[in-house]
């Protein structure tokens, strides 16, 4: 067995799936920072240039804005990359054996654009030309690096509905809101995004959804009923219990223990006395 292999077999497909989620995150926290500092500048800007050389507050945000985009060129430049034990698209690749056509179309728009030449002239792994005439100014028009994230963010989404499964799309547009608050670093709050709280009529669409797939992730716990011994159905990792007509949702999950069901109080002891929700139907 190759090097390349071993490293592929030896690889968990969380750890390798998390952390490249992580690097999308840096570059969406950071693409958010350039924005808002290309707003701030432009209230800055006057008609007068030789008056905008002096402004020291609006050069600091050119500074910014540009140490920015490098870095956000840079990394979708890394992600391109055909690389093992590198958090690049081409690694999940190899361990999924998916998706090779949209990675490719990826890696082909980030070459094609420049962005691997311009980080190896401008940015980082520099290259150094022989004579001062061989060095290069590269210029990546802004709407294509937007693009680039993009494509990146597609792609990453379309990972996780495969690794994650049908609660993809719900955690991803749980995190979007959640795009201009603050985090540090950015890549621990897309790390982390499986663990997103998600509202009750969210968890029974993935519920749903899960079922329909035939995914396994309904099982049987034993609990009492108004005092009496009986066995419900609970969907555990999304907190969701049904008996006889009744589908409820904890407000807490995932479940661990389902200690007694109340009908008539339609409340649920779930650890430290779950209740359930005011929405939920509780029928004796």
């Amino acid at each position: 067995m190759s090097k390349h292999k071993i490293r592929i077999n030896n690889t968990e497909l969380d750890n390798l799936v998390s952390n490249l989620r992580g690097e999308i995150g840096e570059n969406i926290f950071s693409w958010t920072l350039m924005h808002n500092l290309k707003v701030q500048a432009r209230h800055l800007q006057t008609d007068d240039i030789a008056h905008d050389a002096k402004n020291y507050e609006l050069n600091i945000l050119y500074t910014l804005i540009d140490k920015l985009e490098e870095e956000i060129i840079a990394r979708l430049s890394e992600l391109a990359e055909k690389k093992i034990g590198r958090l690049t698209f081409y690694f999940v690749q190899e361990k999924l054996c998916l998706f090779k056509k949209d990675i490719d179309e990826f890696m082909k728009y980030v070459h094609s654009n420049r962005f691997h030449e311009k980080r190896n002239y401008n940015i980082s792994h520099k290259q150094l030309p022989e004579k001062w005439t061989g060095h290069k100014n590269i210029i990546i028009p802004y709407r294509r690096i937007v693009k680039g994230i993009v494509l990146a963010i597609r792609l990453m989404k379309k990972i996780d509905k495969v690794v994650l499964g049908p609660s993809a799309p719900f955690l991803w547009r749980e995190i979007r809101k959640r795009r201009y608050v603050p985090f540090a670093p950015a890549k621990v709050a897309y790390m982390l995004l499986p663990y997103l709280r998600l509202s009750e009529k969210e968890r029974f669409k993935i519920a749903f959804l899960e079922e329909k797939e035939n995914e396994n992730t309904w099982v049987e716990m034993k609990t009492t009923i108004d005092g009496s011994a009986a066995t419900v159905r609970a969907c555990k990792k999304w907190g969701i219990v049904r008996w006889r007509n009744s589908t409820v949702a904890l407000s807490r999950y995932p479940i661990v223990e389902i200690k007694s069901l109340k009908t008539k109080q339609c409340k649920l002891d779930h650890n430290d006395g779950e209740e359930l929700s005011k929405e939920s139907k509780c029928k004796e």
